[in-house]
């Protein structure tokens, strides 16, 4: 099969186009990634990232719907597993001969990181302070690589995201939307500001926010439960309050976790859980792994995925909302 083609079956995969025969073709030239590494090298790597994102998502979803579609028809199962094997087999070819692609690969080659949110669910990203943003599908957020020795932390968002930010009076925390800036010292928030949309909305959940606009004077100060609606062509701004799981309910959609340690994801999951999740062995923490978490996703499923890939094991007394992780 010829490269140039190759790169296209995979894209059309991506975009989910392919059909059963492009990906039966998938399957039975896999080979060509070894004998063409540079193959590889062709794919950008936000290509490379949602294409792994894309083979987890499709795996857990296939194999969680298969055994209800088998029981009421045989075509329909037969393609399922066809799509098993055909993701299964570009699972090995991306991730064989050590091509596991993380971004923490690519931070450290430049000071100034731009995660562009391709995948199609949403995407957790930990800040250089411990921060921790959840961005929607085709957000971009810039930051350092690292906040030492800077005055403030700075980013840049076009799109939307919910920031949880560490406290820090010492260094203020900086999200610059257009003509406003956010400014807080810690807080859970969220922002919605898309360059090609004239409304930037910031939604506060916890602490307090300060909205300032291009000469730095302040617009609003603005406390839970409350909202801003600033008008980029008028320069008109509104503040109401708002019920808040209205307005962040997005964040609980599909989540990609990318390279992320289990310290990080229990926080997520305890927020999205309600529950408690203790981590017996300091050296867990700071373990690492990849996972897609779905929107109906039971708790015990996250935490078999989590034990697996880190060696570990789990106990979740569901009458204490409390789980413990600590090593086999």
């Amino acid at each position: 099969m010829d490269k140039e083609y190759f790169i296209e079956l995979l894209n059309k995969y991506l975009q989910q186009e392919a059909t059963e025969e492009e990906c039966d073709l998938l399957l039975l030239h896999y080979n060509l990634f070894d004998q063409e590494p540079e193959i590889l090298d062709a794919l950008t790597n936000e290509q490379k990232l949602e294409l792994k994102s894309e083979i987890d998502y499709n795996i857990r979803n296939i194999i969680s719907t298969e055994n209800n579609l088998i029981k009421n028809n045989h075509s329909l199962s037969r393609k399922i597993w066809i799509s098993i094997i055909s993701v299964a087999a570009i699972l090995f070819i991306v991730f064989a001969g050590d091509l596991y692609f993380t971004d923490q690969k690519h931070l450290n080659k430049s000071s100034v990181i731009s995660r562009f949110s391709r995948v199609k669910e949403n995407r957790l990203i930990q800040l250089p302070d411990g921060s921790t943003v959840i961005v929607s599908p085709g957000s971009k957020l810039n930051y350092p690589s690292s906040f030492d020795g800077l005055a403030k932390r700075e980013v840049y968002l076009d799109g939307q995201a919910y920031f949880d930010v560490k406290h820090n009076p010492s260094k203020p925390f900086i999200i610059y939307t257009g003509k406003l800036k956010t400014v807080v010292l810690g807080t859970a928030f969220e922002i919605n500001a898309w360059s090609d949309e004239s409304d930037i909305r910031v939604t506060v959940s916890r602490g307090k926010v300060k909205i300032q606009d291009e000469n730095n004077r302040v617009l609003k100060i603005i406390s839970p439960n409350q909202q801003i609606t600033y008008n980029t062509l008028n320069e008109n701004i509104i503040q109401k309050e708002v019920n808040l799981p209205e307005y962040l309910a997005w964040k609980d959609h599909d989540l990609l976790l990318s390279d992320v340690t289990i310290s990080e994801a229990s926080a997520l999951l305890e927020d999205r859980f309600q529950v408690k999740i203790l981590i017996g062995d300091d050296h867990l923490k700071s373990k690492r792994f990849t996972t897609t978490v779905l929107k109906e996703e039971r708790i015990e499923t996250i935490l078999n995925s989590i034990a697996e890939f880190n060696d570990a094991k789990y106990t979740y007394d569901i009458d204490k909302s409390e789980v413990v992780i600590s090593s086999k």
